[in-house]
């Protein structure tokens, strides 16, 4: 969503060079096809918009003000500055979604996230290097959703998830390599007890979720049955360990 509003600002920003000068009673106009284009772009931006931060936020509203100021708004097409302010506005927008994407979730009663929100900032304080860690951000903020939401079987794939993706920042291709190898055989127990824990329980829980066919009767999983929270962040802390002073 954030790369389309993006798309759309610039889309906006290049109909500036398309204005006319339309005389002195008229001043900058822009062509009948590239208002329709203008109007098609700013519908689009506030839908995306409105489905983001929903109805009524300040940048969709502000963004409506834009579009109908100027030269009488769509009735004669919009004026150069309706259409300049316009991708501004589509652009804090996308600021606006990012902030509010950067920020932790709100607990139920007071429940503690799964993954703390520590963990996150310092995930995405990590400065560019070898590693991109956007995905793995994006897949703790996923697993607070669907644990706040009780989504167990989603959680427990997430997981799963980050076990497939994180391997290479601690040197090894599979984390059942990490769960045996990490550190050698005489060091690091504590966290290979950690590892271990999640490779062979959490992965057949998580396994068993993916591939289990349909069957006559059911058991779905509970939030007991996909609490792993204390062995994720154990390997968090060990990621965001290396992945810091590789930096």
């Amino acid at each position: 969503m954030i790369e389309d509003l993006t798309a759309i600002a610039d889309g906006m920003n290049s109909l500036l060079s398309l204005f006319k000068n339309g005389g002195s009673m008229s001043g900058l106009i822009l062509p009948t096809e590239h208002s329709a284009t203008f109007k098609a772009l700013a519908i689009e931006a506030k839908s995306i918009i409105d489905d983001e931060l929903g109805h009524a936020n300040d940048y969709s509203m502000n963004l409506l003000h834009a579009v109908n100021t100027g030269a009488g708004g769509f009735v004669g097409g919009p004026s150069y500055a309706s259409v300049q302010e316009t991708s501004e506005i589509v652009r804090a927008a996308v600021r606006g979604i990012q902030r509010k994407r950067a920020k932790p979730l709100p607990s139920a009663l007071g429940a503690k996230p799964y993954v703390d929100h520590a963990r996150i900032v310092a995930l995405q304080s990590i400065g560019a290097g070898r590693w991109d860690f956007a995905r793995l951000v994006e897949l703790c903020r996923e697993i607070n959703v669907a644990a706040a939401n009780r989504s167990h079987m989603s959680t427990a794939m997430l997981l799963r998830t980050i076990l497939n993706h994180v391997p290479p920042v601690l040197g090894f291709a599979t984390f059942t390599e990490v769960a045996s190898n990490y550190g050698g055989p005489k060091t690091n127990k504590s966290f290979k007890g950690n590892m271990q824990r999640l490779e062979g329980s959490l992965r057949n829980i998580a396994d068993m979720h993916l591939h289990s066919p349909i069957r006559p009767r059911e058991d779905v999983p509970t939030a007991v049955q996909v609490d792993f929270a204390a062995d994720l962040d154990v390997l968090l802390g060990e990621v965001i360990r290396v992945a810091g002073s590789s930096g």
